[in-house]
C-alpha cells in the first residue's frame, strides 16, 4: 500500500501521484476484459463502467486522505452544487476518452485539477498510460517549442464531430498568416480522441492549437489546459478571455489553446467564425 505524508506533500505532487495510480489502475482493468477485439457491444461497454467507476473510487479515496476538507467534482459523482461556495475544489475525470479506452487505442488519460478561489487552476495533472507520459503543474515551467509558421501547421480536433466554423477558421488564419508574410502557410486538422491526448498532442509538438465548439465540461477542460498553459501555450474561450472553473453550470464555453506564436491569429480567425 502507498505511504506518504499528506502534510508534507504538495497538492502538485498529489494531483500528479494520484492521475498516475488510477492511469496504472485502468491499464489493470483493461487486461482483465482481454482480448479486447474478441469483445462484444455489451462487454467493450463494461470495460468502460468498470474503468470509471474503479478509477473514480481510487481517486475519492486518496483526495479523502490527503485533502479531506476540500470538494471534489466529477464526472462519475453527483454534483453538490456546494461547491461553488468553497476554496478550493478538485475538477476530476477518472476517464477521460471512454470510448478510446474501450476500443484499446492510447488516446485516453485520466485527469485531476485542484481549483483554488481568487486563484483559478493551482495544481494539476494528466496521465496517458498507454503513451507513457504524464504531465504536471508542478513540473518546471517550459516555453512551448518553435513553431514554423512558414509552413505546414496542425490542429487537432475531436474524433466525434468536427467544430463548427472550422472552414472559416483556416481560410481566415491562413490569410492572416500569409498577409504576415508567411507564404507557404498551410493549415490542416486531424482528430484525436480525449481532450488530454488532444493537448498531449500539442505538448509533444505534434499540433500546434486544438479547436472545439459546443463547450467542454470542467472535468474534460480543467487539468489539460491547466498543464497546457504551464508550458506557454494559451487557453481561450471564443471571446479571447480565460476560462473559469467552479461555475454553478460547470461547462466552458467552445474556444481553443494555441501556441503562442499563433494565439493572437487564431483568436481573431475564431471570434470571426461562429465556433
Amino acid at each position: 500500500m502507498t505511504t506518504f505524508d499528506a502534510d508534507a506533500e504538495s497538492d502538485h505532487a498529489i494531483a500528479r501521484r494520484i492521475a498516475i495510480e488510477a492511469a496504472e489502475l485502468l491499464v489493470e482493468v483493461r487486461k482483465e476484459f482481454e482480448p479486447l477485439d474478441e469483445l462484444d457491444k455489451f462487454q467493450r461497454l463494461a470495460l468502460g463502467d468498470a474503468g470509471d467507476i474503479r478509477a473514480t473510487d481510487l481517486i475519492l479515496q486518496r483526495l479523502a486522505q490527503a485533502r479531506p476538507d476540500d470538494a471534489v467534482l466529477s464526472e462519475e459523482v453527483l454534483d453538490d452544487r456546494a461547491r461553488v461556495t468553497r476554496d478550493r475544489v478538485w475538477i476530476i475525470d477518472p476517464l477521460d476518452g471512454t470510448s478510446e479506452y474501450r476500443a484499446g487505442r492510447d488516446e485516453f488519460a485520466v485527469h485531476v485539477a485542484l481549483w483554488s478561489r481568487g486563484s483559478e487552476l493551482t495544481a494539476s495533472a494528466i496521465s496517458l498510460p498507454d503513451r507513457g507520459r504524464t504531465w504536471c503543474t508542478g513540473d518546471q515551467p517550459s516555453a512551448s517549442a518553435p513553431l514554423d509558421l512558414d509552413g505546414p501547421i496542425r490542429f487537432v480536433i475531436s474524433r466525434s464531430h468536427i467544430p463548427a466554423g472550422t472552414e472559416t477558421i483556416i481560410e481566415r488564419l491562413t490569410a492572416s498568416l500569409r498577409e504576415a508574410g508567411y507564404q507557404n502557410a498551410t493549415v490542416s486538422t486531424y482528430s484525436v480522441g480525449s481532450v488530454g491526448a488532444k493537448v498531449d498532442e500539442l505538448l509533444i509538438a505534434n499540433a500546434a492549437a486544438y479547436i472545439f465548439s459546443g463547450g467542454l465540461s470542467e472535468w474534460d477542460a480543467a487539468a489539460p489546459f491547466a498543464v497546457a498553459e504551464n508550458r506557454g501555450f494559451v487557453a481561450r474561450d471564443i471571446n479571447n478571455e480565460p476560462f473559469e472553473y467552479n461555475r454553478e453550470r460547470p461547462v466552458v464555453a467552445s474556444g481553443f489553446v494555441a501556441h503562442p506564436a499563433i494565439a493572437d491569429l487564431l483568436a481573431a480567425a475564431v471570434a470571426d467564425s461562429g465556433l
